[in-house]
């Protein structure tokens, strides 16, 4: 998704189309079960955090992890992937 949102960036720049990136980290959420995802931030925290980036003008959101991952390569996405599913 990353490459993709970088090239359709670009190619839509010379068109006056902004393209916004949303990069989700986990969050505390009953998916999957209740109770399982307690460790994570919460949906709020999360939601805020983007209205906030948003009215900065970012097209590039990030909240807690996910921060991180925007700067990562292919080989530590691959390491983070299976660090999140044993």
């Amino acid at each position: 998704m990353r490459s993709f949102t970088l090239s359709l960036r670009h190619l839509l720049k010379a068109k006056n189309i902004e393209v916004i990136e949303l990069i989700p980290p986990a969050l505390n959420t009953d998916l999957g079960g209740k109770g399982i995802h307690n460790a994570y931030p919460a949906v709020s925290d999360f939601i805020a955090s983007i209205f906030g980036q948003l009215k900065q003008g970012k097209t590039e959101l990030t909240f807690g992890t996910s921060e991180d991952r925007l700067k990562l390569n292919n080989e530590t996405i691959v390491e983070y992937f299976n660090r999140m599913n044993p």
